[in-house]
């Protein structure tokens, strides 16, 4: 699929960012939070699988909100696990979303935070999630839609033809994807919004430390060069704002929460 991303970049892209992270992480944290304030009413009596964990700031937070659970936090970057060890200090696994090495039906809460959209797939991942859920099961996600970054995708088009910024999802094909998954969705909601930086630089050295790379199968090979970077950057549209030089960057944060149903996957 044009725009997806390449696993393993994901896997060094924020494991080299991992040291980083959590101090740029706002957006992130906010996303996160949210999640958390959404949580269901559960005894807490059995396991939590944190899915794209990062380092473990929600799975610490997971823990204490189910003091009597057991957590367990998964993440492809090694880097981010070893921040998540030290942070932790509960179970970490290093594990890729769309493969799970998790036994099926071992899981009574999946909880992941802006991951789903480094998979190739939703409906994999989906349907893996369904698989290590037991019967009855939660799934609390968010992740990112496709006004995401929209400015700099069309500022980039401006320039050639590779692909800058990974394909987001619609709620559309989540939706599709669940169902086809095997759940039940009780709630899956989108929200727009736009965060100002001063300058096109300050959004991608986030990005950057982020770990939110390019990180896509068809991104461009070589070295962008100065001229190209100035392009893109005079292609990208400012703020209409009295005579502001600042510019908006778009984001669209998905929300889901939805339950395993008893019966199987559907092809």
């Amino acid at each position: 699929m044009t725009g997806s991303p390449d696993k393993r970049w994901v896997a060094r892209s924020f494991g080299s960012a991992a040291s980083a992270y959590d101090s740029v992480a706002v957006l992130q944290r906010s996303v996160g939070q949210n999640l958390i304030d959404s949580l269901p009413t559960w005894s807490g009596d059995g396991f939590i699988l944190d899915v794209g964990a990062g380092t473990g700031h929600f799975s610490r937070i997971l823990q204490d909100v189910y003091p009597s659970a057991r957590v367990v936090a998964l993440d492809i970057a090694e880097g981010m696990l070893r921040c998540a060890r030290e942070r932790f200090l509960g179970e970490c696994v290093g594990g890729d979303a769309e493969v799970l090495p998790v036994a099926a039906g071992s899981i009574d809460l999946i909880f992941s935070n802006l991951a789903i959209q480094w998979c190739a797939s939703p409906v994999t991942a989906f349907r893996e999630f369904h698989r290590v859920l037991r019967p009855g099961g939660y799934l609390l996600f968010s992740t990112f839609g496709p006004r995401t970054l929209q400015e700099l995708r069309r500022a980039w088009a401006q320039v050639d033809a590779f692909s800058h910024v990974i394909e987001f999802h619609e709620v559309k094909i989540l939706q599709d994807s669940l169902s086809v998954a095997g759940f039940s969705v009780d709630k899956l909601e989108a929200t727009a919004m736009v965060i100002e930086y001063t300058t096109v630089m300050s959004l991608m050295r986030e990005l950057k430390a982020l770990g939110a790379r390019n990180l896509t199968a068809d991104r461009p090979r070589h070295l962008t060069g100065k001229d190209a970077m100035a392009r893109m950057i005079s292609a990208y549209p400012r703020q209409d704002m009295t005579g502001s030089t600042s510019i908006g960057a778009s984001f669209e944060v998905i929300a889901g929460f939805a339950r395993r149903s008893a019966g199987a996957c559907r092809s």
